[in-house]
C-alpha cells in the first residue's frame, strides 16, 4: 500500500512521531485506542452511527503497536466500552482480527485502493454467524443480530456499516493508504477528496519519499 517503499529512511520513524506524536506512554496509546480519541490531523470523527466501524477498525497502531485484539482481556475491554459487552477468549482473537482487517480492506477501497472480494466473503460469514435480521421499528429500520455473545456484538458493527452504505456516509469513512498506517478517518471535505489521515504525517511522508527517490534516482 501507499507510495513509497518501507525501506525508504524517509519513511522509518521512531516511536512516538506517527500517530501519536505527544504520548511517550504505552498505558496512554492504549487508553486513546480504547477512547477512539485519536484524531490524526485534526479531523472530527466519523458521524455517531458510524463511529463504533471506525473505533473498531482504529484498534491497532499499525506503525509502532499496541494492537487491543492481541488478548481476551484487551477485546473485553474494549467491546465493553462501546457497550457490546460479551464473554471472549483467546479463541476468539483470531476471527475478530480478520473481521477488523476486512472491514479495512473496505475502508482502503473507500480510498482508491483494489477492492478485495475475500475481504466482503469474511464480512458476509460474520454476518451470518450474528444472524443479522431486518427490523422495522417506528424510529427507523435496520438490522439486529439475533445471535448472542460476541457474534451479536460483530453483527452490531456489521449492522452500522450495512446501514453506512445505503445512507450515502460510507464512502466518507476512509483507510489511509500510508505505509504502516491504513488509520481509518471520516473524509468531511466537500468531495469527499481526501486522501491522508493527515497531510502533515502521512501526506508528508509521502512528499518526502518521493522526493527522496527522485533524488536517489538523479544521482544513480
Amino acid at each position: 500500500m501507499g507510495e513509497w517503499s518501507v525501506h525508504d529512511p524517509v519513511c522509518e520513524t521512531p516511536p512516538g512521531r506517527g500517530l501519536f506524536p505527544s504520548i511517550g506512554s504505552a498505558a496512554v496509546e492504549r487508553e486513546a485506542l480504547l477512547e477512539g480519541s485519536v484524531q490524526p490531523g485534526g479531523r472530527e470523527p466519523a458521524p455517531p452511527a458510524l463511529r463504533i466501524v471506525q473505533g473498531f477498525v482504529n484498534t491497532v497502531d499499525r506503525e509502532h503497536g499496541p494492537d487491543l485484539f492481541d488478548d481476551a482481556a484487551g477485546l473485553a475491554e474494549w467491546l465493553g466500552r462501546n457497550h457490546l459487552p460479551a464473554p471472549v477468549s483467546d479463541g476468539d482473537l483470531e476471527r475478530v482480527r480478520e473481521v477488523r482487517e476486512a472491514l479495512r480492506s473496505l475502508l482502503l477501497a473507500n480510498n482508491g485502493e483494489p477492492y478485495d472480494p475475500a475481504a466482503s466473503a469474511v464480512l458476509e460469514r460474520a454476518a451470518a454467524r450474528a444472524r443479522l435480521e431486518p427490523t422495522f421499528p417506528p424510529d427507523g429500520a435496520g438490522l439486529v443480530p439475533r445471535s448472542g455473545g460476541l457474534d451479536a456484538a460483530l453483527g452490531r458493527i456489521l449492522a452500522a456499516a450495512f446501514a453506512a452504505m445505503l445512507d450515502g456516509t460510507w464512502h466518507r469513512l476512509k483507510a489511509c493508504p500510508g505505509a504502516n498506517c491504513a488509520w481509518a478517518f471520516y473524509d468531511r471535505s466537500t468531495n469527499a477528496s481526501a486522501t491522508w489521515c493527515s497531510m502533515s504525517i502521512c501526506g508528508g511522508r509521502a512528499k518526502a519519499g518521493a522526493y527522496y527517490r527522485r533524488r536517489r534516482a538523479a544521482g544513480a
